[in-house]
């Protein structure tokens, strides 16, 4: 963490501690765009719960962040809600890399 990183307490921003709407990621999302700052820092303190769905969401985001050049860290993440997110990325991960062709009438999912 330097100076120049922009630090949003979460469970300040939605005065909550769970997370479980996507439509409470794409404010996180929005939020984050509108920021001048390129190092942008989640503060998951006091968030006890968030669902599949908002952590789904807000991963859908990674490359709008990557390609306007901001970088987005999560700190003082719970082990339970470390472990969905995981769980999240590497769902994300496997679905990307399934393809599926045509061979001469015959037909291959690559996984």
């Amino acid at each position: 963490m330097t100076m120049s990183d922009k630090i949003i307490n979460i469970s300040n921003l939605f005065s909550s501690y769970s997370l479980v709407t996507r439509q409470a990621a794409r404010d996180i999302c929005e939020l984050i765009s509108q920021m001048p700052e390129n190092s942008i820092i989640l503060d998951m303190e006091r968030i006890a719960y968030a669902s599949r769905s908002f952590f789904d969401e807000l991963n859908s985001y990674e490359n709008t962040f990557i390609l306007s050049g901001k970088n987005v860290e999560l700190i003082n993440v719970n082990h339970n809600i470390a472990s969905l997110l995981q769980m999240v990325k590497e769902k994300v991960n496997t679905t990307h890399n399934v393809s599926f062709e045509s061979m001469a009438k015959a037909s291959t999912i690559s996984l």
